[in-house]
């Protein structure tokens, strides 16, 4: 289910849903956070907050065409990070997503290049949204990688090899707002600043919001040395068209 993609109908891909109980096919700021009884819950550390969270399920698919669930470990982390100046908090009835899921190319380089060689002026949004997503090596016995160091899924060599205590899917979503708290496209009324996480905001974008980042990990170790690949669950075997959606619930 997609309540902001698809309300009251089946969503065509599978969700990796957190936050607040009362998620369901057409769920709105006032589901989440006006209702009791036994979904008056939150599965987020912090009781107060009913937001739903979620971004598309990681499949893997092996050589024969079948498909299985990889696990995820650990939940969700969905972090509220102050990098923009004058911040404001999510009003009620905010919602957006990041991300696009019929994207399947990163056109930059890898990996990024320097932060000071990148665009001051932050019109080309796609540059950006592209630079928001992180695919996270994890070897616990290794020093970390940065996060959003790289926007694709590893190669399967790679993956094998490095990759032995999972993957970290990370999304940022943007915090600058033109003042609204929806959009037709639940994107538009958002855009992200010129360094993703801080820099300038684009004009008629001068409401800052905090930044809201996502981290979930998934065990692809499990599939070292098996024949197959990894894909979202729309299909997508790159990643670059990995994306989320948020609903303020607090």
């Amino acid at each position: 289910m997609d309540p902001l993609m698809d309300p009251g109908e089946i969503s065509d891909h599978v969700h990796s849903i957190f936050g607040g109980g009362n998620f369901g096919m057409e769920t709105t700021y006032e589901d989440l956070t006006q209702t009791g009884g036994d979904l008056n819950c939150t599965s987020c550390g912090v009781i107060e907050d009913q937001s739903a969270y979620w971004t598309p399920a990681v499949y893997w698919q092996s050589d024969d065409g079948k498909t299985e669930l990889v696990q995820q470990v650990g939940g969700m982390l969905a972090y509220y990070l102050l990098y923009l100046d004058d911040l404001k908090a999510f009003p009620e009835g905010f919602q957006m997503i990041a991300g696009s899921k019929n994207v399947r190319n990163f056109t930059g380089s890898f990996p990024d290049s320097e932060l000071s060689s990148w665009p001051t002026d932050p019109t080309d949004q796609f540059f950006l949204q592209q630079r928001a997503i992180g695919f996270n090596c994890l070897n616990y016995a290794k020093d970390p990688e940065p996060s959003l160091y790289r926007h694709q899924f590893p190669d399967r060599d790679y993956l094998d090899a490095n990759c032995l205590s999972g993957l970290r899917l990370e999304l940022a979503f943007p915090s600058c707002s033109n003042g609204e708290k929806d959009s037709p496209d639940h994107k538009s009324h958002m855009a992200y600043p010129s360094l993703v996480k801080e820099g300038n905001c684009p004009e008629g974008y001068d409401t800052h919001h905090p930044f809201i980042f996502y981290e979930s990990i998934w065990a692809t170790n499990a599939y070292i040395g098996k024949g197959g690949k990894f894909v979202l669950s729309y299909g997508d075997p790159v990643g670059t068209g990995y994306h989320g959606d948020f609903i303020m619930g607090w």
